[in-house]
């Protein structure tokens, strides 16, 4: 942590800062490289809500880029990659010095200090120019974000140390970790300030304005956080509070002509159902989404040179989706599966005249049904193919493909099975409640699905994969289980290729909580040592 002690009198997180959007591709330098005292430079309500840009995008991008899918789709077995780059996710044998383990750390704790900057300066400034509405709704947002990357470290590594103000610890920064539960309690009070501070919102369709998150936004991850601590009473009430004030909509259902594959194109971010989205500008490294180049099979349907990083696990193939579940051909192509709103080029290399519309052939560039990563199949999700002004927007082929479509946090849908399983109130039993059986078939009918009269944990589970498969999940939801119960779940999944089934016979782990870098190990001895309460100001 110690590249995050920074100085909090100033603003040095506003440089060059992106202009979150869903139809701008525009960049803004904010203020010169030079910091900046809150105190002067904020003169406009325009200029204080743009100093929470980063926290939507280039601050995660180290996550995003990599780690993200690795450590959480990867490692569920969602996804398979068979390169030793990976290979530590597919048989669960972790080692310290994993790149992807110091992503994750590195950017989780970068936008720790990010938010904190704002948090620390944002109350000093003094213009009569700025109104206190625009203060507490950027505060808001600070609060939110560094609540989301607590949320994530606690669930990546367990015990993690909580720091407010670095600069406590400039002098000596080595610190102690803080009790799991004094981090969820963090996370709390960060995500109670943003809901009482946030805006609140109706999302509609000028999506435009959809890009931040409201005091809604806040509601709904406070309602996952609960559900995670099986606070079940308060992860009701908050998702009903959510579900009953109109913000957010089901695409699909509740919004006319669209369905659950659009989400994942460009030309819908920001979306009725978005509750949390990171925002990405196209072909700008650190500023773009790199998955529709990762996740995409070969380069005919991207804009850069390389593709196929990851396919699909076989286990997602084979089991993750009921007969006639919509959600399969939107998460991962099958050959004869036809994508009318995709752009691809006519040849596998990439070259070649494009055209609107793709089949996945039924043998891929080497003449052999293998694809993507061997899996005989490739990933869809994320996938938005070749430039179109129309749906993707104008690339920079420069910078490998990097695309502006956003990367979700959590969707309306998943608020609704968090609804149903708050209702259930357990990880046993069963439920007929009219209410929790309306959320969870309102999920399950976009989907094609017939309704059920009678749910239990395991359906919502089960729901929950299908519904959120490469979106960064699986992985936290099978740590919720008890272990034993999620031992045998990653035990008996085909974790292998089309031709080479492999399955982990025995867990090598005993926990679903990742080991801590061994850089940070290296800088921090103190990780080693039993965490210890925090105190709270």
């Amino acid at each position: 942590m110690k590249k995050y002690l920074i100085n909090y009198k100033t603003l040095v997180v506003l440089c060059s800062i992106l202009v979150i959007s869903s139809c701008s591709d525009e960049f803004i330098d904010v203020v010169p490289k030079d910091s900046y005292d809150a105190a002067t430079y904020y003169d406009s309500d325009e200029k204080v809500a743009s100093s929470t840009n980063i926290l939507y995008g280039k601050a995660w991008f180290e996550l995003t880029v990599k780690p993200y899918f690795a450590l959480t789709d990867m490692a569920s077995g969602n996804l398979v990659n068979t390169s030793s780059e990976f290979n530590q996710f597919n048989t669960l044998l972790f080692q310290t010095s994993d790149e992807n383990l110091l992503g994750a750390w590195s950017s989780c704790f970068g936008v720790v200090a990010n938010a904190n900057t704002l948090i620390l300066a944002l109350p000093n400034i003094n213009n009569p120019n700025v109104s206190e509405t625009a203060i507490n709704n950027s505060l808001g947002e600070a609060h939110l974000m560094r609540a989301l990357a607590y949320f994530n470290l606690v669930r990546f590594f367990g015990p993690v140390p909580i720091v407010e103000n670095a600069a406590d610890f400039a002098a000596n920064p080595q610190i102690n970790t803080n009790l799991v539960s004094d981090v969820y309690k963090f996370i709390e009070n960060d995500l109670i300030f943003a809901k009482d501070n946030l805006k609140v919102k109706v999302r509609g369709g000028s999506y435009q304005d959809n890009a931040r998150v409201s005091s809604g936004s806040a509601k709904a991850l406070l309602a996952k956080v609960y559900l995670y601590q099986k606070k079940y009473a308060e992860a009701r009430a908050l998702a009903e509070e959510v579900i009953n004030s109109g913000e957010f909509k089901l695409f699909g259902t509740d919004v006319p002509a669209t369905n659950y594959g659009d989400l994942f194109l460009p030309k819908y971010n920001n979306n009725e159902e978005s509750i949390i989205a990171f925002q990405w500008m196209p072909g700008i490294y650190f500023y773009g989404n790199s998955l529709n180049t990762q996740f995409a099979s070969n380069r005919n349907l991207t804009e850069a040179s390389y593709a196929g990083v990851v396919g699909p696990s076989q286990d997602l193939i084979n089991n993750a989706f009921e007969p006639g579940d919509l959600r399969r051909k939107e998460t991962f192509m099958k050959p004869g599966d036809n994508y009318p709103k995709l752009s691809a080029s006519a040849n596998y290399d990439g070259t070649g005249a494009i055209t609107l519309g793709y089949t996945m052939p039924d043998l891929d560039q080497d003449g052999q049904t293998n694809f993507a990563q061997g899996s005989g199949a490739a990933m869809k999700k994320y996938v938005c193919g070749r430039s179109n002004a129309d749906i993707t927007g104008v690339y920079n082929a420069l910078a490998n493909g990097f695309t502006k479509q956003n990367t979700y946090v959590m969707r309306y849908a998943e608020l609704l099975l968090i609804h149903a399983e708050a209702i259930l109130g357990s990880q046993s039993g069963s439920t007929s409640n009219g209410a929790a059986l309306a959320s969870y078939n309102k999920v399950r009918v976009r989907a094609g699905l017939a309704p059920k009269t009678v749910i239990t944990f395991e359906d919502i589970f089960k729901e929950r994969r299908a519904e959120l498969a490469a979106e960064n999940d699986y992985w936290f939801d099978l740590g919720r289980l008890d272990f034993a119960v999620a031992k045998a779940k990653l035990e008996a999944q085909d974790r292998g290729t089309k031709i080479a089934p492999t399955k982990i016979s025995s867990l090598p782990i005993t926990t679903l909580i990742y080991p801590y870098p061994a850089n940070e190990l290296l800088q921090n001895p103190k990780l080693r040592e039993p965490a210890v309460p925090y105190v709270f100001k």
